[in-house]
């Protein structure tokens, strides 16, 4: 099954969800529809698009380093 019908199957599982606007259940379906690592490279475009993918970027933003 292609991949968009499986994120429609799954967003319109997410119909009856209070309190998510359109595009929340959106992007909750694509995550739930995605593997680990694409998942994982959903996360490093959001920090690269961000300008936070380095660590010293983070830093410079603010966040605290976890060590």
């Amino acid at each position: 099954m292609p991949k968009k019908k499986r994120i429609e199957q799954v967003y319109q599982r997410l119909q009856s969800v209070r309190g998510l606007s359109v595009d929340e259940k959106w992007l909750f379906a694509r995550s739930l529809n995605a593997t680990a690592d694409e998942r994982w490279q959903i996360h490093e475009n959001f920090l690269r698009s961000h300008g936070l993918y380095t660590r010293s970027a983070r830093r410079a933003y603010g966040f605290r380093s976890l060590e």
